[in-house]
């Protein structure tokens, strides 16, 4: 399993052996034989390791121009669609949002 996470200064990458510094985005990775599982031995890689390794990659919103942002969620995840809205429920016999229905 893949875990984000913000470096309090003490971790060390498992890949390039450097320290991660503080307030530094690094990943833990559960791991066996350098390869990912969902419950194994915990790995902690820096932003540049775990791009080398495929674990992390930058992405841009769909339809957006220029900026990309850093993701460790694996390949593929969409976002919902920008244009597509919520639906809210319909209200209960006859009353209207914010509004309550007088039994007296």
């Amino acid at each position: 399993m893949r875990e984000g996470r913000i470096s309090l200064g003490n971790v060390r990458c498992d890949g390039c052996q450097r320290t991660i510094t503080h307030a530094e985005r690094y990943l833990t990775v559960d791991e066996e034989d350098g390869v990912e599982v969902e419950k194994g031995e915990k790995s902690f890689y820096c932003i540049d390791c775990s791009l080398q390794k495929g674990y992390a990659e930058y992405r841009g919103e769909k339809g957006e121009k220029g900026e990309q942002k850093l993701t460790f969620f694996p390949g593929d995840i969409q976002s919902p669609e920008p244009d597509s809205e919520v639906q809210s429920p319909e209200p209960d016999s006859g009353e209207t949002a914010g509004q309550k229905k007088n039994d007296e």
